[in-house]
């Protein structure tokens, strides 16, 4: 599969962003705002595994030594063991020491700064839906939501991907069903303002 094209990196300082996906990429430039995102270049990659070919990439790039800093986000997924070995892998690969630890949310190191990530918190399993099912617009369809999963018995094999399904389940419900990056626009979709996406705002202001 050929890889998406990413944009190219300024010949100024900046910050960089690399995602697991493109519903991350559309949420971090939400919850961002546009003061914040107008100083990062955000890369996404297909998929979490893709991360470290992506970071390798990165590095090659003649411009990376502008890079005032670096964030990594991705999903926790169901085993946090994985992720934070995914987190040191990538990191390594940037310029981390080895063995430097891994702090989740915070940017660390010189030349320059760097950082990961882990939604949806850095310690639950999931994803960074977990956090959008608690910054929806509509309470009511919530609870109806919440109503029609305990009835369906969680059919997903993870919590991540219950995740998902909580959040399709919402969106779809919604008198005018909403895709993920409409979501975050729309008056009963996901309030990209809401404190729950505070710590992961900070994430990206700090870049």
């Amino acid at each position: 599969m050929s890889r998406t094209p990413n944009p190219q990196f300024p010949t100024k300082p900046f910050g960089l962003l690399l995602v697991e996906g493109g519903d991350e990429l559309r949420l971090c430039e939400a919850v961002a705002g546009p003061t914040t995102w107008a100083g990062l270049v955000a890369w996404k990659a297909q998929g979490r595994e893709d991360l470290p070919s992506l970071a390798r990439l990165a590095t090659m790039a003649p411009s990376f030594s502008h890079a005032r800093s670096v964030g990594v986000l991705f999903d926790m997924e169901d085993d946090t063991s994985k992720a934070q070995s995914l987190a040191q892998q990538v990191l390594q690969i940037l310029g981390a020491a080895p063995g430097t630890p891994t702090v989740h949310g915070a940017l660390a190191g010189q030349p320059r700064k760097l950082g990961v990530f882990i939604a949806p918190d850095g310690q639950q399993i999931g994803s960074i839906e977990k956090l959008c099912m608690q910054a929806v617009r509509s309470p009511q369809l919530a609870q109806c939501v919440n109503t029609f999963v305990a009835c369906s018995g969680a059919p997903q094999p993870t919590q991540a991907l219950r995740d998902k399904g909580w959040l399709s389940a919402y969106l779809s419900m919604l008198p005018s069903p909403l895709r993920f990056y409409q979501a975050l626009t729309e008056p009963q979709g996901i309030d990209p303002a809401h404190p729950v996406f505070d710590p992961l705002r900070a994430f990206l202001q700090s870049l």
